[in-house]
């Protein structure tokens, strides 16, 4: 029936009902706009739900990430407590080597220079002022006399030099146990003047009681006949003497 005739049979009034048929639901057809609107909602779900695989790949990858670096932050942890305690150990090993041995003299010359006079001609070294102790005495020529004996260690500090001459010069220096000589001769060359090099050493010294030490320097006569021991005075305020010869003397205990 078309829209015309139904219009019309309706006014008449001599229609009281119609039945249409079906069953009564809110569904309806849906536009087309409502149509790529809801394909539009799917495929934005399509694709959130391939950016949350993604996110979830990355927090898993983040997961392991974080599971190494605390891996390496407990082995850094160990290192620190492994070098801490290796820095524990040195102090104990200083600490004993302190408690073990204990100073027994500190000698020093205030001597601007000690010089041999000649080629070939030693020099015995002295430091300063003579000392007494309860173990070692020093004498003003630097002879050191053993009262104890034991084991000591002996540090003495040189400061090789020359002033005023041409050629290359070669000093000797040697230790002497009761005037006979102990050990290797060091020798040190110097090429030019206004020359001073330090010298340090330290030598374990086991001592019978009333043994003497002594320290000598020479020319040697493959050298020309000039250079010694020299002494240097810091020009700033609050330095110290550098002096030509000391002496540290320890004992084990």
């Amino acid at each position: 029936m078309a829209d015309q005739q139904l219009q019309t049979t309706l006014n008449s009034g001599d229609l009281t009902s119609i039945y249409l048929g079906g069953v009564t639901t809110n569904d309806k057809l849906l536009k087309k706009s409502e149509i790529d609107a809801g394909y539009t909602a799917v495929a934005t779900t399509t694709a959130l739900d391939a950016r949350v695989t993604t996110n979830e790949a990355d927090i898993l990858t983040n997961a392991t990430n974080i599971t190494t670096n605390a891996n390496g932050i407990a082995t850094n942890v160990a290192d620190i407590l492994t070098n801490t305690n290796d820095i524990v150990s040195i102090g104990d090993r200083v600490t004993e080597l302190e408690s073990s041995h204990s100073v027994l003299l500190n000698a020093t010359s205030t001597a601007s220079s000690q010089q041999p006079t000649a080629l070939d001609i030693p020099l015995q070294i002295e430091f300063g002022a003579a000392q007494t102790t309860t173990d070692i005495d020093i004498s003003v020529t630097g002879a050191i006399t053993f009262k104890t004996a034991g084991k000591y260690i002996i540090a003495p500090f040189f400061q090789y030099g020359r002033v005023g001459s041409s050629g290359v010069s070669q000093l000797l220096n040697r230790y002497l146990v009761n005037g006979v000589q102990a050990g290797n001769t060091l020798a040190a060359k110097i090429d030019n003047a206004e020359t001073l090099v330090p010298w340090s050493s330290s030598i374990q010294f086991t001592a019978n009681t009333n043994d003497v030490l002594t320290i000598e320097i020479m020319r040697d006569s493959i050298g020309t006949n000039s250079g010694g021991l020299f002494s240097a005075t810091p020009t700033a305020a609050g330095w110290n003497l550098a002096p030509c010869a000391s002496i540290q003397i320890y004992k084990a205990t």
